[in-house]
């Protein structure tokens, strides 16, 4: 499989962001024109689970104010953009407004082509269609994040990915997720417990995944690697495709868009009074539209 191939999967690896949407009350995904962003309320202090792709910088730019109040009004205290290091200008605007260098991951994908099946001998304990939750604890444990994607991911429906969990001495210790989308792939919330570490639990468990993806048609596989992630996507096949940043914001405040005050009386007038954003922004009216069933101004005097 060639090159151009591998490299237009990973630009669009958007099922997990999408499958983010419906994480927990308030969850959505707005698409104003070239961007896609998920607003995860249940989760406010990690951004990598509010967080933004976008097509060019010319695109962000006319949705940054868009994102600003979403986030704001969801009351999200971090949320970042993924920025190809070599996009200058989506850099400079959004140091402006006070994003910081957060990680800068590795894009990494491969065919899924000739694919072989991990024997299934009993040395490995584990399951498929794993708990959302037990997943997410799994994650948290082993990245210290104190609960937030046990909080996130047992939010996610039932039939929304492919869970997997593998058990070192009867006790769950590695776990991953999977999204199809476009005969592609996507493998994320890779995570192997500390103590279990050096049993070749994650391993197992991406050869069983991917293999499972082949028998569903998938042709492709992609994923975002960590340093210390990237040796084991590196001896499973995969290739580097190319860094990309994730550029931070956390909560400074009232956003620059949303600094009226907010004693204001929906009822009492126009959209307009919200903010003339709101107002004549077409796409945010269609995405409100979109998640919750109604026009913006009919939510207007239930916020």
């Amino acid at each position: 499989m060639d090159d151009d191939r591998l490299s237009a999967a990973i630009a669009n690896s958007t099922a997990f962001i999408r499958a983010l949407g419906a994480a927990g009350e308030g969850a959505l995904t707005i698409e104003p024109e070239g961007v896609l962003a998920v607003v995860v309320p249940v989760c406010p202090e990690r951004s990598i689970v509010n967080s933004v792709v976008y097509g060019d910088a010319a695109s962000l730019e006319l949705a940054y104010p868009q994102l600003e109040w979403m986030y704001d009004q969801a009351g999200v205290q971090a949320w970042t953009v993924w920025v190809p290091p070599s996009d200058r200008r989506a850099l400079g605007f959004l140091s402006a407004r006070g994003h910081v260098l957060d990680g800068e991951p590795q894009t990494m994908a491969m065919s899924l082509e000739g694919i072989a099946t991990p024997p299934d001998d009993g040395s490995v304990h584990w399951s498929r269609g794993a708990d959302h939750a037990l997943v997410g604890a799994i994650n948290d444990a082993a990245y210290g994040w104190e609960g937030s994607f046990e909080r996130v991911l047992g939010a996610l429906p039932e039939g929304v990915g492919e869970w997997y969990v593998a058990y070192l001495e009867d006790e769950p210790a590695a776990a991953l997720i999977t999204f199809d989308e476009d005969a592609n792939c996507d493998v994320n919330m890779v995570a192997t417990l500390p103590r279990a570490q050096g049993h070749g639990l994650a391993r197992f468990l991406m050869s069983r995944a991917l293999a499972d993806a082949r028998d569903r048609s998938c042709e492709t596989t992609t994923l975002v690697a960590t340093a210390a992630g990237r040796p084991l996507y590196e001896r499973l096949g995969y290739r580097p495709f190319g860094a990309v940043q994730m550029w931070e914001r956390r909560d400074r405040g009232q956003a620059t868009i949303c600094s009226q005050q907010t004693d204001t009386n929906f009822e009492d007038g126009p959209l307009g009074q919200l903010h003339p954003l709101v107002e004549h922004d077409l796409a945010l009216q269609r995405a409100v539209h979109r998640a919750f069933g109604h026009d913006l101004q009919e939510l207007l005097p239930l916020v």
